[in-house]
């Protein structure tokens, strides 16, 4: 790499930083000496750019945001027109969606994009955790994703069970009404899914870690959810006087609804973890009938006669 290519390629990864960057990891990330560090950063203070430095463990070199070069004035509906096409490539699968994202990103960087009014999404069961504290770990695991931070938290399992990780948080996501992280976990040596209203204390450090060049995030998540959180079992069920509420969602992959005549429906599809598609079916109570699979209906049988039992 050349020294003008290195120059640039410095200023980009600086400026997609808001911490110290030491010499040694900004070496790496450009694949340069980190003897050389020094130079290119002379190189870029005499363009005009304010370099701060710091010495100490959480020490290094950062780049004063306020020095970058202007970026494009765009005009009103031009800056729409780049919301419309982002919109139409997202809407259309387009394979290569995230690389456009980010370069139209760059270009319109400093550039406020209007969006739409937004919806009022009111949740039926809101969470016992105020908006502030989920909104404190959000921001904390947001910026530990920007900044390649390891993140500290005491996490309770579904089984009541608290345990101290140090992740490294890689996609914040939102199923069924609840926000995830998805982050490779050193207590296991993998990757795994945390529930932000299930950890219990949470602490960002200045530790960076080195992203895993074969992760792919659609390994772990698609349309339908968490691909890594169960089995996938085919359900068929027979609905009856529900047809509208249930033809309005989708609620797993292969979904397929045929209609039977007076009022009833056939419902096929593809559904993970079975406690939550046992929720699913007794939710709808004897609007349900479960034609497959055999142990949902012994589970179904084995829940009602345990609710019985409780009344008598």
């Amino acid at each position: 790499m050349g020294k003008t290519s290195a120059t640039i390629k410095l200023i980009q990864v600086l400026s997609s930083r808001s911490d110290y960057v030491k010499t040694g990891d900004l070496a790496e990330l450009i694949g340069t000496n980190p003897r050389n560090i020094k130079e290119y950063i002379k190189e870029i203070e005499e363009c005009g750019y304010v370099i701060d430095s710091q010495n100490g463990l959480y020490g290094g070199y950062k780049l004063k945001n306020s020095t970058l070069m202007p970026t494009l004035n765009l005009s009103k509906d031009e800056k729409n027109e780049i919301s419309s096409l982002l919109s139409y490539l997202k809407d259309n699968d387009y394979e290569k969606y995230d690389e456009i994202s980010n370069i139209l990103g760059k270009i319109t960087a400093n550039n406020e994009i209007e969006s739409p009014t937004p919806l009022d999404m009111i949740d039926r069961f809101p969470l016992s955790m105020s908006k502030s504290e989920l909104q404190k770990r959000y921001t904390i695991l947001a910026d530990g994703i920007e900044n390649q931070l390891k993140v500290i938290i005491k996490y309770r399992s579904i089984k009541d069970i608290e345990k101290e990780h140090t992740i490294h948080p890689y996609k914040l996501f939102s199923y069924n009404g609840s926000f995830f992280i998805l982050a490779f976990n050193e207590t296991i040596d993998d990757f795994c899914y945390f529930k932000l209203n299930r950890i219990e204390s949470i602490l960002p450090t200045r530790y960076h870690f080195t992203l895993v060049k074969s992760f792919d995030v659609n390994d772990y998540l698609d349309e339908y959810g968490m691909k890594k959180n169960g089995d996938y079992y085919h359900v068929v069920l027979e609905f009856k006087d529900v047809n509208v509420a249930i033809k309005e969602r989708v609620y797993g992959k292969n979904q397929k609804i045929t209609d039977l005549g007076d009022n009833k429906i056939r419902f096929e599809c593809d559904m993970q973890n079975k406690d939550m598609i046992l929720s699913f079916v007794l939710s709808f109570g004897s609007h349900a009938k479960i034609i497959e699979p055999e142990w949902l209906k012994e589970n179904i049988t084995n829940t009602i006669t345990e609710m019985i039992d409780n009344y008598e």
